[in-house]
């Protein structure tokens, strides 16, 4: 059973580690554009703006989400752990929290999307690419009825 806490900044390292192995492996189209250090100093940044949430499976931290007022800024699972209910249970936790939900999800990534779409989320917009990476995204917002 997945356990969800708040993550910590001694969490960090486990966090980047899952960050950069799941963007190497599960979206291989993404530009690597920053250092693991310069990752460490975002997500150690969004520590203090927003919340950040562990999914611990058999006392591992296996995945994360970053949720900043109604936004939920990353959501990552470690790619060995895909398809185990972290994932949806780092959502499910986040939408506890607030009554709308927006995230952004690469156009490419059709494992994410329909991920969002079976929890609730609807396709707001698509842009070319608005984006640091120049990729195509799609705005979604879940409201909870």
């Amino acid at each position: 059973m997945v356990q969800i806490r708040k993550a910590v900044e001694k969490d960090l390292p486990r966090l980047v580690e899952i960050f950069r192995v799941s963007r190497q492996q599960l979206l291989p189209f993404l530009p690597i554009l920053y250092t693991r250090e310069q990752d460490f100093a975002h997500l150690k940044d969004l520590m203090g703006r927003g919340e950040v949430y562990a999914g611990v499976l058999a006392e591992k931290l296996v995945g994360f989400l970053v949720r900043i007022d109604h936004w939920v800024a990353h959501l990552y699972v470690h790619p060995d752990m895909i398809a185990q209910g972290v994932g949806q249970a780092l959502l499910g936790h986040a939408k506890t929290k607030s009554s709308k939900l927006e995230l952004w999800c690469f156009e490419e990534n059709q494992r994410a999307r329909a991920f969002y779409e079976a929890q609730g989320f609807k396709l707001v917009r698509t842009t070319e690419g608005d984006n640091e990476e120049g990729l195509p995204d799609r705005l979604y917002r879940w409201v909870r009825d």
